[in-house]
């Protein structure tokens, strides 16, 4: 109500606001959000390829509630932005749900002098069932035997 009173504009970024969103609330006179909403914005700001898709504005002055807890302690956190999971964590947990599935000397062996395991031919049948394809060595399926 005060800022209201003053003639100043306000805006809050919160987490599940569009680029759009936030980009209205950047542009208010006062901003409210978390030191990770606004560090976040930043680090997709600069990976930016256009003007058009940023959305912060210059940076003026900040008022920041309990400093000490962003600024130490939060410290020992990155910011990390990661892009979306490729196509291997979906087989990374497919073979993952299979191998409590295979039986230890029918479908493999272990040696464990020389710390290796060694695929039956039953196992890669097993595997081939598990994940309904005819030949696991076939070209279009090799990739997918490094996870197995």
């Amino acid at each position: 109500r005060v800022h209201r009173f003053l003639g100043l504009e306000v805006g809050v970024i919160l987490s599940g606001m569009t680029p759009a969103q936030r980009r209205v609330s950047y542009g208010a006179d006062i901003t409210y959000g978390t030191n990770n909403e606004f560090g976040f914005d930043y680090l997709r700001d600069n990976m930016t390829h256009s003007l058009d898709d940023l959305v912060q504005r210059g940076h003026n002055f900040a008022v920041v509630d309990e400093v000490d807890s962003i600024l130490i302690d939060e410290a020992r956190t990155p910011l990390i932005i990661s892009g979306p999971a490729d196509a291997s964590s979906k087989w990374y947990a497919e073979f993952a749900r299979i191998a409590p599935l295979l039986k230890k000397d029918l479908h493999y062996e272990v040696d464990i002098k020389k710390r290796t395991i060694g695929v039956h031919e039953a196992g890669v049948e097993f595997v081939e069932d598990q994940l309904g394809i005819d030949n696991l060595y076939e070209a279009a399926n090799s990739p997918l035997v490094s996870y197995l």
